[in-house]
């Protein structure tokens, strides 16, 4: 009786989660295939046929879904940046049991670990190329990633809430360090002129960066 009891339960449970529908499923196959397509062949030689063969769909409906290979690779760097910076799973309020400076690291080396991706700086620079010729798609794109607060906010509004960090601006101090890394570990790679980071540097970058903010921010 126990067991059936279990059972009925999570047939419940189960029915209570949203089935997707069946564009919903067709849509994210060709997610799936294209983040496999891109990272296998590169965002260049990826043709919107070989994603509809790797996502099983026609051709029509991948263009149904996304109208060019460039909002394809648009949606996913959102994606990314949604999942690594703004539901990044990390404690983003301020813990008085751990000190500022080792929950500041931890948050900014989630930003370097993103930027400097092989894979998201690949995806950008696709995109940029798009954008480059349709400036106003570009600044919608800007305005709704700049809309969302990211787990590096969060955290910095409670921490100057128990008194711990002093910012009068916290979206300016984000965009202000972003600036700061995206100076070494994503425009020398997204233009070519260096080589990927190795761990020790991004490592380095890090510590200093904190290390800096810090200098800035801290109440003391």
């Amino acid at each position: 009786m126990y067991y059936f009891g279990l059972i009925l339960f999570y047939g419940v449970i189960v029915s209570l989660i949203p089935k997707l529908t069946r564009s919903e499923i067709k849509r994210q196959a060709i997610i799936d295939a294209a983040c496999q397509a891109f990272q296998k062949f590169g965002v260049q030689a990826t043709s919107m046929d070989k994603i509809a063969e790797l996502a099983k769909v026609s051709k029509r409906t991948v263009y149904n879904h996304f109208a060019t290979k460039q909002a394809l690779v648009v949606y996913l760097l959102n994606d990314i940046r949604t999942r690594t910076l703004v539901d990044v799973d990390v404690e983003t309020s301020y813990d008085p049991q751990r000190s500022v400076e080792s929950q500041l690291l931890l948050l900014i080396t989630a930003e370097i670990n993103l930027f400097s991706c092989v894979h998201y700086i690949d995806l950008t620079r696709m995109a940029f190329g798009h954008f480059l010729y349709h400036p106003e798609e570009l600044k919608r794109e800007v305005d709704k990633v700049m809309s969302q607060e990211t787990a590096f906010q969060r955290y910095l509004r409670s921490a100057c809430e128990h008194k711990q960090l002093q910012i009068p601006n916290i979206k300016f101090a984000s965009e202000q360090l972003q600036n700061l890394i995206k100076g070494s570990c994503f425009w020398p790679q997204f233009l070519k002129i260096e080589a990927p980071l190795t761990d020790e540097q991004k490592q380095h970058i890090a510590v200093e960066s904190t290390a800096m903010f810090l200098a800035r921010y801290s109440k003391g």
